[in-house]
C-alpha cells in the first residue's frame, strides 16, 4: 500500500512495543570499514561527528551527525544487516484539518528536477529491488522511508527521495494538487459538480469506521490547544478548503534540510553515503531559521467531557453501539522509565482476558469488549480505556467500575504471578516484534520518538537500564505509583462518548450535494465553462504518457543484478512418535516457533462454523487443571502466544484441491519449550466448554471484533466474498468473517435455548479436530535446539489422541453472487475475480510479470490516479485465483469498467527491452522480500503442504527472468474471458450501491443492522 497514512500508521505501531527494542533476534558483528576512522569531531563531507556510541542492545554502533552548512541532523545505525535504510524525516505539526502534510507526502512523490516523470514513486515501485519503500504523515512528522538489499539500488532510491522531497514539481504543476488532494470535477455543464482527489478520497475511507471517530474525537478531547486536535491526515470536510497557497507555502516552510532527520541503517559505506547527500543535495541549501517546535498542552484542572457521533446506517438499531472512553495524557516522551512502564502496567491491566480493568468492565456487563491504547506517537503520550458496544447511560459506572478497581490493585498491589507474566510477555513480544527482517525500518520509529522532540535520537534504543530499574523499584510499588498518578489523580483526562446516529452519513452526502449545486449555481457561465475545460484538460494531462526522455532519467538497474537463483528454505524431514516433524532449523536466538497443522478436513459440513468457535474459545476457558485465569498467567508467563487459526492451504496447481488444517502456533524462548509443550497439550485435550457465562462473554467480544474488522478491511470483505463465488476453498474461508458473523449473532440471541448444543458441538470439533491423523507439526529455531524440541515435543505427542476420521465432502450453495453489502461509509470497495484454470489456462511465472504491469501501469493509472481511488491492485495466483480489487473507491460503475477494459489496454501492450527489463526488476523485487526466520520457517511449511517445490519455484523465477512483451499480450484472452464470466462483491456506501442496484443480484447490510 502507498503512503501509509498516520490512522493505519498509529492502528500497526499504536502500542509502545513497536519502537522498544528491548532485545533484538539478530545479533549484529562488528564492521572493519573506512567508519572506523571516524572521529568525534571531525567533518565528513560537511558533517560534523557530535557523538558516537555503541548500543549493545541491537549490537550497532551510533553515530550522531550535524550537517554544518543547512544544519540538517544526521543518524547512522551501523551494523552488519545487508538489508539497507534509509529516510527523510521533516517535523511538520498541522495547523487545521485540511490534510495539507499528508497531500504533501503524496505531492512531492510526482515528479521533481532530476526526476521529471509523472511519478517517479510507481516507476521507482515497479522497476527496484527496493525492500521497503512508502511515505507516510504521521501526527506531527512526515516520514519518507525506503529499504533495499543491493547497494546501488539502495543509492537510485535514496536519490529519487531527496529530490522528491526538496525539487518537487509542485511548483510549476498546479495538476498535482488536483490529483493527489481535492479537486472540483465538472465533466460537463449540465453534470454534477463534484469534488475528487487521492488523499479526499482516502481519508473518506479512513475515517468511515467508528474506532478512526474515536481516535480523532479523543485527540481533540485531550489537546483543545495543542497541534494534536488536528487531523493531520485531513478532515474530507475540510480538506477542500486547501488553497493552492497554502499548500506550497506550507512546503517551503517545512522542507528545508534545516529542519530535516536522516537516517541511515545497516552495512552500508557512511562516508560514500555523506559524500552523497552533502554534495548532490544539502551542499546547495543555506540554514534557515525556522521554528517547528512543538509545544504541550496546558495540563487540565478538571476532566473534559465530549460526547460526538459517528454513522451507521439509516434505519439500523442505535442499542448497544455507544463506544465509552476515558484517556488520559501520560506526562511527555522524555520521561523515558515511565512510558516504558507504562508499556507494562498496559499490560498488567488489559494483557489478557483476566488482567483486572479489561475483566472488570467486561465483568460489570459495561460492553462486550474492553480494551486500552497507549499512544506514544505525539509528544505527550496519552493513555485511553475503552469499552464498545455500550451504551451511553453507562458512563457513570463505566468510570465507578474503573477507579474502584485502580483503587483496589493500588491497595492490595499485583501478585508475583502477574508481574511475571507481564514482563516475559513484555520481553518476547518486543523481541518478536523487533526481529523482523525490515527491522531497519522500526528502528528509525524509535530513533523519531525522541529526536523529534530534541531529545538524544537513541533514547529509545536502549531499554535494559530502565526495565532493570523498574524491577527493582516493584518493591517500592512502582505500578501501583503509576496508577496513582497518571489515572486516578490526574486531571488532565477526557471522557468520550462516541454515540451511533443512524442516517448520519446520508444526510451528510445530502448536504455536501446541495453545497456543490449551490455552488455551482453561484457560477457564471463562463466559470462553468472554465472548470469544464479545466476537467478536460486536468484528464488530458493525467492521461498524456511520460516522455521517453523523462523516463530515462530515472536510475534503473539490470538483469544483472538479480539473483537468478531462488533463496532455499531449509526443510528437514523428521518423525516423532509416528507424527511427521519439519525441521526447519534457523538461527533465532533462543527463540522456538512450533507449528502444529491439524486436519480439518473431518469436520462435518454443518460443524464448520464451530471450528471458527473453537479456535476463538482454546486457551480462554477453563481446562481441568487450570481455571480461565491461571492458565492466562501460564501463558502469558511461559510463551510468546498460543493461537488457533483454521486456515486452508491450495495444493500447487491442483484444479481447486486444498488441505483445510486448524494451525496451533506456539512461540516460547527455550527454557521454557517443555511447560509450552504442556500447556498446549492442556488446552486442546482438556479444555472445558461448561462455563455459561464466560462462553457467553467469549461470544459478544468476537461479535464486537468482527463488527470492527468489517469497518474497518472493507476491501478484504469485498475481496473474501468474490472468491467465494468461484471456489470451493473460498467458500470455506468465507465462513470466518460474515457468515461467522451472524452464526455468532444467532447464538448470543437465543443462548440459553443453544447453549448445550454449543457445549456438545464444541467438544464434537474438538475430538475430531485434534488426532495424530495427519497432524504435521514443524520447527523454527536454532539448529543446536532442535533436540531440546524433540525432547520437550515428546513429553505430549503420546498424549495427542489416535482417531481416524474420514475426509467429508463439502456441498456448498453457488447460486450466490455480484453482491452489494452496505455500510455508512463514503467509499466502495470493489472485487471482480474468476478461476483462469476453469478457461483452459496454466499457471505460469510470466503471470507474475503481467500481475506487476497491471498493478503498477494500469489500474495505478485508471483507477487512482484519473479514479481517484485509495489503490487498486490485480493479482494471480498458481491456484487459477485472478483477482482486480479497489478500496476506497468513489467510484462504482466507472470502476468494473475499468477493469473490463483490462484486455483493451494488454492487447495493445508494447514495451522495449529496457521496460520489460524493469518490469522484470520489480516483479522479482517483490517475491524476493526480505523474511525473518518465523516467516521462513510458515512459508517453508505452506510450500511443503501444498506440494510446492524447489524446482517449482526455481522454475517460476526463470519464466519471470524470461518473460518478453508478446507474452504479456498473450494473456489478453484469458482475461478477457475472465472478465466476461461476471463474477463481483462490492463492499461500501449504502447510497451509492442503492444508486446503482441494477449491478447486484442481491444488496444487503454488510453486518447485521437490529
Amino acid at each position: 500500500m502507498k503512503r501509509v497514512h498516520q490512522s493505519i500508521f498509529k492502528r500497526v505501531i499504536s502500542t509502545l512495543l513497536i519502537f522498544f527494542n528491548l532485545l533484538i533476534l539478530f545479533p549484529f558483528n562488528s564492521l572493519a570499514t573506512n567508519e572506523d576512522t571516524l572521529k568525534v569531531g571531525g567533518v565528513y563531507s560537511g558533517f560534523k561527528l557530535i557523538s558516537q556510541k555503541n548500543i549493545n542492545e541491537i549490537d550497532s554502533n551510533t553515530m550522531v551527525f550535524n550537517h554544518e552548512k543547512t544544519g540538517a541532523r544526521l543518524i547512522f545505525l551501523k551494523n552488519n544487516d545487508t538489508n539497507k535504510t534509509f529516510s527523510i524525516n521533516f517535523r511538520t505539526p498541522p495547523k487545521d484539518n485540511t490534510g495539507v502534510n499528508h497531500i504533501i507526502e503524496h505531492s512531492v512523490l510526482n515528479g521533481s528536477k532530476k526526476y521529471p516523470v509523472k511519478d517517479p514513486f510507481l516507476q521507482m515501485n515497479k522497476q527496484s529491488l527496493k525492500t521497503f519503500l512508502n511515505a507516510f504523515t504521521a501526527s506531527d512528522y512526515t516520514s519518507y522511508p525506503v529499504s533495499s538489499k543491493n547497494e546501488k539500488d539502495f543509492f537510485n532510491l535514496m536519490s529519487v527521495y531527496l529530490d522528491a522531497v526538496f525539487y518537487p514539481n509542485i511548483y510549476d504543476n498546479p495538476y498535482i494538487l488536483m490529483q493527489e488532494g481535492w479537486r472540483h470535477e465538472l465533466t460537463s455543464k449540465d453534470a454534477p459538480l463534484k469534488y475528487n482527489g487521492i488523499v479526499y478520497s482516502e481519508m473518506k475511507g479512513a475515517l468511515s469506521s467508528p474506532e478512526s471517530a474515536l481516535h480523532s474525537t479523543i485527540n481533540a478531547s485531550l489537546f483543545p490547544n495543542s497541534i494534536y486536535k488536528w487531523n493531520s491526515g485531513g478532515d474530507p470536510d475540510s480538506i477542500p478548503n486547501l488553497t493552492k497557497e497554502q499548500f506550497l507555502n506550507t512546503h517551503k516552510e517545512y522542507y528545508s534540510p534545516s529542519n530535516s532527520y536522516i537516517y541511515l541503517y545497516g552495512n552500508l559505506d557512511i562516508l560514500k553515503s555523506l559524500k552523497f547527500i552533502d554534495e548532490e543535495y544539502l551542499n546547495n541549501f543555506d540554514k534557515t531559521n525556522i521554528n517547528t517546535s512543538i509545544k504541550p498542552q496546558k495540563s487540565f484542572t478538571k476532566k473534559q467531557i465530549v460526547v460526538d457521533k459517528y454513522p451507521i446506517s439509516k434505519g439500523s438499531s442505535t442499542k448497544n453501539k455507544t463506544f465509552l472512553s476515558l484517556n488520559y495524557v501520560v506526562d511527555t516522551v522524555k520521561n523515558k522509565e515511565d512510558i516504558l512502564g507504562f508499556a507494562i502496567l498496559d499490560k498488567l491491566l488489559f494483557g489478557t482476558d483476566n488482567s483486572p480493568l479489561k475483566k472488570a468492565l467486561i465483568e460489570n456487563q459495561l460492553g462486550n469488549t474492553a480494551y486500552s491504547q497507549l499512544d506514544v506517537q505525539k509528544l505527550q503520550p496519552t493513555y485511553s480505556i475503552v469499552v464498545s458496544n455500550s451504551e451511553e447511560s453507562k458512563k457513570d459506572k463505566f468510570e465507578k467500575v474503573i477507579k474502584k478497581t485502580l483503587k483496589e490493585i493500588v491497595k492490595n498491589g499485583f501478585d508475583k504471578e502477574s508481574l511475571d507474566a507481564a514482563f516475559n510477555s513484555y520481553e518476547i513480544s518486543t523481541r518478536l516484534e523487533n526481529s523482523g527482517a525490515s527491522r531497519g525500518i522500526g528502528y528509525s520509529g524509535s530513533v523519531m520518538l525522541g529526536w523529534l522532540y530534541d531529545q538524544d535520537p537513541t533514547l529509545y534504543l536502549e531499554h535494559n537500564k530502565d526495565i532493570n530499574n523498574i524491577k527493582k523499584k516493584i518493591e517500592k510499588k512502582y505500578f501501583e505509583n503509576l496508577i496513582e498518578k497518571y489515572l486516578l489523580n490526574n486531571k488532565h483526562s477526557s471522557l468520550v462518548i462516541l454515540k451511533p446516529s443512524p442516517g448520519l452519513e446520508e444526510s451528510k452526502n445530502t448536504e455536501l450535494k446541495k453545497k456543490l449545486e449551490d455552488y455551482k449555481k453561484s457560477l457564471s457561465p463562463k466559470e462553468i465553462e472554465n472548470l469544464v475545460t479545466q476537467t478536460n484538460e486536468f484528464k488530458k494531462w493525467q492521461e498524456t504518457p511520460d516522455s521517453e526522455e523523462a523516463l530515462n532519467s530515472l536510475p534503473s538497474l539490470s538483469i544483472s543484478d538479480i539473483s537468478k537463483s531462488i533463496e532455499k528454505l531449509p526443510t528437514v524431514e523428521r518423525e516423532i512418535d509416528n507424527i511427521k516433524i519439519l525441521d526447519h532449523s534457523l538461527f533465532t536466538n533462543n527463540i522456538t516457533f512450533t507449528n502444529m497443522y491439524f486436519d480439518s478436513s473431518g469436520i462435518p459440513q454443518d460443524k464448520l462454523l464451530y471450528l471458527h468457535l473453537l479456535s476463538d474459545m482454546l486457551g480462554k476457558v477453563s481446562t481441568e487443571k487450570y481455571d480461565e485465569k491461571t492458565l492466562s498467567k501460564l501463558v502469558s508467563s511461559n510463551t510468546g502466544s498460543i493461537r488457533f487459526n483454521p486456515k486452508t492451504f491450495s495444493k500447487y496447481k491442483g484444479n481447486g484441491e486444498y488441505y483445510p488444517k486448524l494451525a496451533v502456533s506456539l512461540n516460547s524462548l527455550d527454557e521454557n519449550l517443555l511447560k509450552s509443550f504442556e500447556l498446549v497439550e492442556e488446552i486442546i485435550n482438556k479444555s472445558k466448554f461448561d462455563n455459561k457465562q464466560n462462553i457467553k462473554k467469549l461470544i459478544n467480544e468476537k461479535i464486537s471484533e468482527l463488527e470492527s474488522v468489517v469497518n474497518n478491511y472493507t476491501h478484504s470483505i469485498a475481496l473474501s466474498r468474490a472468491i467465494s463465488y468461484i471456489s470451493e476453498e473460498g467458500k470455506y474461508n468465507d465462513l470466518s468473517i460474515i457468515e461467522y458473523y451472524n452464526f455468532l449473532r444467532d447464538l448470543n440471541k437465543n443462548y440459553d435455548s443453544k447453549f448445550n448444543d454449543i457445549q456438545k458441538n464444541l467438544n464434537e470439533v474438538s475430538n475430531i479436530i485434534f488426532n495424530k491423523n495427519n497432524l504435521i507439526v514443524s520447527y523454527t529455531g536454532d539448529k543446536e535446539n532442535y533436540s531440546k524440541f524433540e525432547k520437550s515435543f515428546k513429553s505430549i505427542s503420546s498424549k495427542i489422541k489416535d482417531g481416524k476420521f474420514e475426509p467429508q465432502k463439502y456441498e456448498f450453495d453457488y447460486s450466490t453472487k455480484n453482491e452489494g453489502l452496505t455500510l455508512s461509509s463514503k467509499v466502495q470497495n470493489i472485487a471482480k475475480v474468476y478461476d483462469f484454470t476453469k478457461l483452459g489456462y496454466d499457471y505460469s511465472g510470466k503471470m507474475k510479470v503481467l500481475n506487476n504491469i497491471l498493478n503498477n501501469d494500469y489500474l495505478w493509472q485508471e483507477v487512482r490516479v484519473k479514479g481517484g481511488a485509495y489503490g487498486g491492485m490485480f493479482d494471480i495466483a498458481p491456484t487459477g485465483r485472478l483477482v482486480f480489487l479497489s478500496y476506497r473507491d468513489p467510484n462504482l460503475k466507472e470502476t468494473l469498467n475499468v477493469f473490463d477494459k483490462a484486455p483493451d489496454y494488454l492487447r495493445n501492450f508494447k514495451a522495449n527491452d529496457k521496460d520489460m527489463t524493469n518490469h522484470i526488476i520489480g516483479t522479482i523485487g517483490n517475491i524476493d522480500a526480505p523474511l525473518d526466520p518465523n516467516q521462513k520457517g510458515s512459508i517453508a511449511d505452506m510450500y511443503y503442504i501444498s506440494n510446492i517445490t524447489d524446482e517449482d519455484l526455481q522454475k517460476e523465477r526463470d519464466e519471470i527472468l524470461n518473460t518478453k512483451s508478446e507474452d504479456i499480450v498473450s494473456y489478453t484472452d484469458m482475461i478477457e474471458k475472465a472478465m466476461k464470466e461476471n463474477y463481483y462483491c462490492v463492499v461500501g456506501s449504502e447510497s451509492k450501491i442503492n444508486e446503482n442496484k441494477d449491478l447486484f443480484n442481491s444488496v444487503k447490510s454488510a453486518v447485521n443492522n437490529e
